[in-house]
């Protein structure tokens, strides 16, 4: 099946699989796999285990797997997306994980009980497939504004199928605690900020604060203020015609140099390129 052209012009693809055996191969976009019918034995990074109706799982960029069938029948939905479906700012976005800690779904990589692309999830309630069934009908229907649908109902499909293995820590600062402090930072991030400040502000020590971000997030608060600060730009990187410099400075750097640095640490390339590649692909 051609479906190259839809995941370049469209970003996605999705289509009914009824086949008994599917040999070894990787591919370079997400895929979300639901069994609609029969079993199957899926072997999947060196691991094999037994799929049957309504399991579904996502196969990362580059995982290597295959089928086969265990029963007369063996039909799967295979849902085919690349990140910047979700927002075009995500182009350089190669796996599920960064996918989901990106600030369009914002689940923290450390607080998963198992690891996302590698769990086979169980639809009991039949939430997924409908949803699956929703987003095919879209798909071939094609009406106007059907991508954007299709968008909605991809990130519902994923918060939905995340909180399978998620759960909420108790953070022990009490009051605003640290979901506070984030939300002040995600709305103040333009501004000359400093942790010294957020602790004034909050009433924490600086030690304290200083050692929460890095247990809860695994970064420091600069860390997070410039990925923050990059994500943001990446935004406007695609969605405007503003000059770097200005995008810079609308983000939060006063010193360009600053925000070259911190892209190319978040990104792993320069704005200019970061934009020449994302209008390369549409």
């Amino acid at each position: 099946m051609n479906y190259s052209n839809d995941l370049k012009e469209k970003k996605f693809f999705i289509f009914i699989c009824p086949r008994l055996e599917i040999g070894t191969h990787t591919h370079n976009f997400l895929e979300l796999a639901y069994v609609l019918k029969g079993e199957a034995i899926h072997k999947w990074d060196k691991r094999t285990m037994n799929i049957k109706e309504g399991d579904y799982f996502v196969i990362d960029y580059q995982s290597e797997h295959s089928y086969e069938a265990k029963t007369e029948e063996f039909v799967l939905i295979n849902c085919l997306f690349l990140p910047e479906l979700i927002d075009p700012s995500l182009i350089n976005c190669r796996s599920l994980q960064t996918l989901i800690s990106s600030y369009q779904i914002h689940f923290k990589n450390e607080f998963f009980t198992t690891s996302p692309s590698m769990s086979i999830y169980e639809d009991d309630n039949g939430k997924i497939k409908a949803l699956l069934l929703s987003i095919l009908e879209e798909f071939n229907q094609e009406s106007p504004g059907y991508l954007q649908i299709i968008r909605s109902r991809i990130i519902e499909l994923l918060v939905v199928t995340m909180r399978k293995i998620y759960f909420n820590p108790k953070s022990d600062i009490n009051d605003s605690g640290m979901n506070e402090i984030l939300k002040y930072i995600n709305s103040e991030y333009m501004n000359d900020i400093m942790l010294k400040d957020i602790c004034r502000k909050f009433n924490y020590s600086f030690s304290y604060l200083s050692m929460k971000f890095k247990k809860e997030l695994g970064l420091t608060y600069m860390e997070y203020l410039q990925r923050i600060r990059v994500e943001q730009s990446m935004r406007l990187l695609v969605h405007t015609n503003e000059s770097v410099s200005h995008i810079a400075q609308a983000v939060g750097y006063r010193d360009i140099k600053s925000f070259y640095a911190a892209f190319k640490k978040f990104a792993d390339t320069t704005p200019a390129n970061f934009r020449k590649n994302y209008y390369a692909d549409v």
